[in-house]
């Protein structure tokens, strides 16, 4: 009976549903959101090219090997590239990921801000990977994160600063990726702040040169980071110690194997998969330059390649070839001006045009607000339906299980009182065979 009821109701909820009009809208929002695979995201190329290629001086034609798999040295005066080895080709950057973590944290955060360590922050990173050594609870200010994040590549502080930025490191992660966009960049995906391996986490030679450019060029504080030798952290509310930090970059450091007297900042990397990282900075003969190195054999491979390009540039690259590279700069300032003017002038006519299209659009708008609002009254019908169909299924279904459970208990109770009653003529025969047994026998004392 009970099934037969549910079959009548539901053959009714098909019929209201068959029988409700539904009128569709224009979605104009197909117009502008396609499938990544048919329309990819175009990159928001900043007002002026951080790194341009193309015009590497006639002399730099023979460069060196390197053993990284991908490198470049840019000039940063110009932007243009001294020295190029697969500058679009992918690879995991590392640690020099802190660089984009730097430059969202110096746009967003004050520098006497005070950070507290989330348990996130300091226990979701790899056990003995490079640390700050902060503990759950213990407050830095971002002048003192920022100073772990470049010098010690603390990756507890990387995740601090992240969340202190967007709330959360997934969030932080998506703005580190929108921000190498706005760049120009266009082969890089961030997943996190630190550079801890991840499959999705990549960037290139190139991109990674149009970051390091952008922080070191429009960012005080950050060559100020980049090139510190040495930073001490007073005590904090849980670290009664100062603590002392040196810079991870032995290219600064002098007495060092590796120190380079013109080097003046940068940061280094280093995983298993990513291999040697660095990105540096050094002034070459007046000239300010800088050096992306990726896949390396190791922060030993880095170091030796970035030495290898840097004397290669010194030794090769002439003050006319610098005056080259200003002039053409120059020469694209001024075809940039031209382009925008041009723009400006198709901007307004376009707009004189569009002007004329706006009533037509205003009426179509109208009468899709008004199919809108009528869409939204059938679905509010629908959900009010749908809503009544579950409330009376849910009713049913919780009759029916009472009913079971009382068919069920009173079973159990039949079963017991069978039992019970086979117990008590059990026990009536065990009696009456005892009486029978002990009838004619006399118990009384006898003397």
């Amino acid at each position: 009976m009970k099934k037969k009821k549910i079959a009548a109701v539901m053959l009714i909820f098909l019929i209201i549903l068959n029988s409700i009009p539904v009128y569709a809208t224009e979605d104009t929002s197909l117009e502008q959101t396609t499938p990544e695979a048919e329309q990819p995201v175009k990159p928001a190329v900043p007002k002026k090219s951080l790194v341009k290629t193309g015009f590497i001086p006639a002399n730099l034609n023979a460069p060196p090997e390197i053993v990284a798999e991908a490198g470049i040295v840019i000039d940063m005066t110009t932007g243009y590239t001294l020295y190029e080895k697969n500058i679009q080709q992918q690879h995991y950057p590392a640690s020099i990921t802190k660089i984009m973590t730097a430059i969202l944290s110096l746009e967003n955060l004050n520098m006497e801000d005070v950070i507290t360590f989330s348990h996130d922050a300091v226990y979701t990173i790899e056990p003995g990977s490079s640390s700050a050594y902060a503990e759950e609870g213990e407050q830095l200010t971002v002048e003192q994160c920022l100073y772990g994040l470049m010098l010690i590549s603390g990756n507890d502080v990387a995740n601090a600063l992240g969340e202190a930025v967007a709330g959360s490191m997934d969030a932080f992660a998506q703005k580190m990726t929108d921000k190498a966009v706005e760049l120009g960049c266009i082969g890089t995906q961030f997943k996190n702040a630190h550079g801890l391996h991840d499959e999705g986490h990549y960037t290139t030679a190139y991109d990674m040169a149009v970051i390091a450019s952008y922080a070191y060029t429009n960012i005080e504080a950050f060559r100020t980071l980049c090139s510190t030798i040495r930073y001490d952290v007073p005590p904090t509310n849980l670290c009664n110690e100062t603590r002392y930090w040196l810079n991870s970059n032995r290219m600064l450091r002098e007495g060092e194997e590796y120190y380079y007297e013109a080097c003046n900042g940068g940061k280094t990397g280093f995983t298993n998969e990513a291999g040697g990282t660095f990105v540096s900075y050094a002034n070459l003969d007046g000239r300010q330059v800088l050096c992306v190195i990726m896949k390396s054999t190791n922060s030993a491979g880095a170091y030796s390649d970035t030495i290898l390009l840097y004397d290669y540039i010194r030794q090769n690259v002439k003050p006319e070839d610098y005056a080259a590279l200003d002039a053409k700069a120059a020469e694209d300032e001024s075809i940039a001006a031209s382009i925008a003017n041009s723009d400006l002038e198709t901007t307004a006519s376009e707009n004189t045009l569009e002007e004329s299209k706006d009533s037509k659009k205003e009426e179509e708008k109208k009468e899709e607000k008004e199919s809108k609002v009528f869409n939204v009254f059938v679905q509010i019908a629908l959900g009010l339906v749908i809503l009544f169909l579950l409330a009376y299924f849910y009713v049913n279904y919780k009759r029916i299980q009472a009913k079971k459970r009382r068919i069920a208990r009173r079973r159990q109770w039949e079963r017991e009182e069978n039992e019970r009653n086979i117990q008590r003529r059990q026990l009536d025969r065990e009696l009456e065979e005892r009486r029978k047994k002990y009838r004619n026998i006399d118990f009384s004392d006898k003397k």
